[in-house]
């Protein structure tokens, strides 16, 4: 089996703890880009001439943004709490080692409080989400503060993966849900969606180019040779994600290419509905076997640049 055993995670210095907590963490930046994203890119342009729909599809949306928050913080108490166990330390002791992980719950706490008011607002609240939004950029993008090209990649690599996967998950559940339940007319549902879908579709196009070439980056430092993509555990689990990365590009582009052209009903929009949520579930797994990826050691760090 390519994956490794639970026998190899311990070979490679790991548990299944330290994947649980690389997933949780890509999970909740995946919902509160995507909440974000949908709201500022898909929301307010396409559902501007109706107000209802744009608060029932704005408090959903935040919601999502809410449960993405909350499991940030919870990515950060675990790797506090692998810390003190780690170097047997207290929880002063690693807060003051690691500020960052500081700075990092204080603004995922304004992030929570600012989701959770939007969620709660009866009225447009495009103000919380603006401090919502603001938080999640500092949340997803503080990697960006490095003078090393590796840890300059990750984070734009993971919010190119969060504006495609993270949006088109928020508009199913929140956008495309909304237009079918009743707060458009029947006759102006296919056309909402529509709309929706396009502005979307731009945004998943320049996300996947983003993600193609920090991808590649990331490969390159990684691995540092091509033969070590066959030849280590490393590049062997690489191979599994881009089979399955593979699987989501083609998903999408059936998505954008055969079902966006026939939008325009409301039979059209739950088709492309079904589509997106199997797009969505693939992606999903792409994530478990990231989380196992992330902690392998490389094979470039053997390698002298």
């Amino acid at each position: 089996m390519i994956i490794p055993h639970a026998f190899l995670f311990a070979a490679a210095g790991f548990t299944i703890v330290d994947v649980v907590h690389e997933y949780v963490s890509f999970v909740g930046t995946f919902f509160i880009v995507g909440a974000s994203s949908f709201y500022f890119l898909l929301l307010r342009p396409s559902f501007a001439r109706n107000s209802d729909a744009m608060r029932v599809a704005g408090r959903s949306a935040a919601r999502i943004g809410v449960v993405g928050a909350l499991l940030r913080l919870l990515s950060i108490g675990m790797s506090v709490s692998t810390a003190m166990t780690e170097k047997q330390l207290s929880l002063a002791e690693a807060l003051t080692r690691r500020p960052s992980m500081v700075v990092g719950e204080i603004v995922t706490l304004i992030a929570v409080i600012a989701f959770a008011s939007a969620a709660a607002a009866s009225r447009n609240a495009v103000a919380t989400w603006a401090v919502a939004t603001i938080a999640t950029l500092v949340i997803a993008l503080r990697g960006l503060i490095t003078t090393d090209v590796g840890d300059l990649v990750n984070p734009i690599h993971v919010f190119a993966a969060s504006m495609w996967i993270g949006t088109l998950f928020v508009m199913v559940v929140a956008g495309i849900t909304t237009v079918l339940s009743g707060a458009f007319a029947t006759s102006d549902r296919g056309s909402a969606c529509a709309t929706m879908v396009n502005r979307f579709s731009t945004l998943a196009l320049w996300s996947a180019g983003v993600l193609v070439l920090t991808g590649v980056t990331t490969a390159y430092l990684h691995l540092r040779k091509f033969s070590a993509l066959w030849t280590s555990v490393y590049g062997q689990t690489l191979l599994v994600k881009l089979c399955l990365v593979a699987v989501v590009f083609w998903l999408g582009g059936y998505n954008n290419w055969r079902m966006k052209p026939t939008l325009g009903t409301e039979d059209a929009a739950r088709r492309l509905n079904r589509s997106a949520t199997y797009e969505i579930a693939v992606a999903a797994v792409v994530l478990i076997v990231t989380a196992v990826l992330v902690n392998l050691p490389t094979p470039g760090e053997h390698i002298p640049r």
